[in-house]
């Protein structure tokens, strides 16, 4: 079969097996904690059946073995694993914080330098995007491919805050991605299939979450194509919102420990616009669109060079 067929199949089963899967997790009670510090906003989502990442993680964990893309599979799974560990952590003990911080950081780690290590032979160069310029780490590479891949994941899980943003992100940096890469990472054309169809269960008013599991999943799987692809300084370009709302975190966190001042209502950056007044339907169309217009042009612009 080919990679579209696969495509088609992963499609097809995610969307017919949601509403299923759901059902599965309203009965076993698998509901939505809501961050004790969030906008008051969020209290309806109390409830709401989480860790609906893990069918889509399956799926496209399948459809890359099945293509050979070994790497990326491995990516998936450990990296969804790490995210259902979180997020059963967080119901078993009802709050909406799962394990420490410093646990799953630790266990993001290992995970990187585990899936780093079965790259095999890598080169040490970085490629300055729009330009012929390259860039010798040496030494220092192996620790920029671990904080690409862990980087990427926690900025997905970041961005993970309202119904269908991360989902919209992804798709819209994601698939230009994958045409840039000449369609030669197919497994970041399984899960984006497999993420649309949970985009019609996820859409506001979201009937299931992804959890960490979907989340953690969907940032590690890019950072891995990116290192595996040399494509690290591109992945930025191509994803600049899930770049954006770790900026703002980071921001939020040294200005308020060494000025004891908050730039931003509340971050991530999204929680900023829902504090002064915008819908979660228009942060995340905004979101996706300005993600998508600089994912286009950095195509368009990449082709050119």
């Amino acid at each position: 079969m080919t990679f579209i067929g696969y495509a088609i199949v992963g499609f097809a089963l995610s969307l017919g097996l949601y509403p299923f899967f759901i059902r599965f997790l309203r009965v076993r009670k698998v509901g939505k904690f809501i961050r004790e510090d969030g906008p008051d906003l969020h209290g309806y989502k109390a409830g709401t059946p989480t860790m609906g990442g893990i069918l889509f993680v399956v799926i496209a964990a399948v459809l890359a073995f099945l293509s050979r893309e070994i790497v990326e599979m491995l990516s998936l799974i450990l990296f969804g694993l790490i995210g259902f560990l979180d997020d059963y952590a967080g119901i078993k003990w009802r709050k909406s914080l799962g394990i420490r911080a410093w646990q799953k950081f630790l266990l993001q780690v290992i995970c990187s330098v585990l899936v780093y290590t079965l790259m095999g032979h890598h080169q040490s160069t970085v490629r300055i995007p729009f330009s012929q310029v390259f860039v010798d780490l040496g030494y220092l590479y192996p620790a920029f491919a671990v904080l690409i891949i862990v980087g990427f994941s926690n900025a997905a899980n970041l961005t993970d805050g309202l119904d269908g943003l991360l989902g919209s992100v992804f798709l819209t940096a994601s698939l230009p991605y994958w045409f840039f890469l000449g369609r030669g990472s197919n497994s970041l054309l399984y899960i984006s299939v497999a993420v649309m169809a949970f985009l019609f269960y996820n859409i506001k008013p979201a009937k299931v979450f992804m959890g960490d599991t979907g989340s953690l999943a969907l940032g590690a799987l890019l950072g891995t194509v990116a290192v595996k692809t040399s494509t690290e300084l591109f992945l930025i370009c191509f994803a600049p919102i899930l770049v954006l709302e770790t900026l703002s975190v980071i921001l939020q966190v040294s200005s308020f420990k060494l000025f004891k001042r908050r730039i931003f209502k509340m971050s991530p950056i999204h929680h900023h616009f829902e504090l002064i007044g915008w819908k979660e339907e228009r942060i995340v169309q905004i979101f996706s669109l300005i993600n998508l217009t600089v994912a286009l042009f950095t195509l368009l612009g990449a082709q050119s060079v």
